[in-house]
């Protein structure tokens, strides 16, 4: 009788031990193919939204920062009122400057890539680079890429970065750099570009689902730091502020923020949209001329 309890209950493991073991290779089999997919990426992009949603708080608000938006209300009213048609003469762009250096503006930043001449000739260029020219801080776009761009290395005309970043060759050393330094950018045009006083780059990859969820501090492009358009701006408002970068930190002044191997940080939403006072083009440049 005792023989015949122990076959049984062995019967029982063996067959409780197929079970798991098929129960394991299918769900094995179940998250590679979701892997290998990127359902499983997309799956966690989303939970990790409802995570955030749901416990994060917006960063704290601040009342330094005005944006302009080139919106299609502007447009409408440079072709009514003015004339003009797209793209604009950006010689009507230093109108908006001039407003910004006469309200005190610690920081001007573009977020236009002026990568082709003027439509209207070199002058028109040169009009704008003369109402840059009057700014010390002036923040102008360039794209860095991998793969796609005119210029392999610095041009002769572009400003020499002025910000520096301690400790950034023993960091690079350490990681997988091809996410962080570029062989190829799109620089503006020489007088545009040489009436900068820095350059940020407006390069940017959001996650698979086409959300921005982190963003690049900086690039690196021909041995030379590009910050974001976001922290050059910051950079420039403080021009004696240090950088300084490590395994899971960058400093920033007395601000360390974590950062992932590709020196990525997340994004700290300050709020909806609307959060910063905004206004459009056309209202900015009538009230300057």
């Amino acid at each position: 009788m005792s023989i015949k309890v122990i076959v049984k209950i062995s019967n029982i493991i063996r067959k409780k031990t197929a079970l798991g073991i098929i129960a394991g290779l299918i769900g094995a089999s179940t998250a590679l193919i979701l892997n290998l997919s990127g359902l499983l990426d997309i799956w966690e992009l989303k939970t990790w939204d409802l995570r955030v949603n749901m416990m994060a708080r917006p960063a704290e608000t601040t009342d330094k920062i005005r944006v302009i938006f080139l919106d299609q209300k502007s447009l409408d009213w440079g072709e009514e009122v003015n004339g003009l048609s797209w793209p604009w003469p950006r010689e009507v762009y230093g109108a908006i400057i001039r407003f910004c250096q006469r309200s005190g503006a610690r920081a001007i930043v573009f977020d236009v890539l002026f990568s082709e001449q003027s439509l209207y000739g070199v002058e028109d260029d040169r009009a704008l680079a003369d109402a840059i020219s009057g700014s010390e801080n002036f923040i102008g776009a360039v794209t860095l890429s991998p793969d796609e761009g005119s210029e392999e290395t610095w041009p002769a005309y572009a400003p020499e970065p002025v910000f520096k970043v301690a400790g950034l060759d023993e960091w690079l050393s350490a990681m997988d750099s091809s996410d962080i330094v570029f062989s190829k950018a799109s620089f503006p045009v020489e007088e545009i570009c040489s009436a900068a006083y820095a350059l940020g780059d407006v390069q940017s990859n959001p996650d698979k689902d086409n959300v921005h969820r982190r963003a690049a501090l900086f690039h690196v492009f021909n041995g030379r730091v590009v910050p974001s358009l976001a922290l050059g701006a910051y950079l420039a408002a403080h021009p004696d502020i240090e950088l300084k970068i490590e395994p899971g930190y960058m400093t920033v002044g007395d601000r360390r923020i974590p950062i992932d191997n590709q020196g990525k940080a997340i994004i700290n939403f300050r709020g909806p949209s609307g959060t910063h006072k905004s206004y459009n083009a056309a209202e900015v440049i009538q009230s300057e001329i």
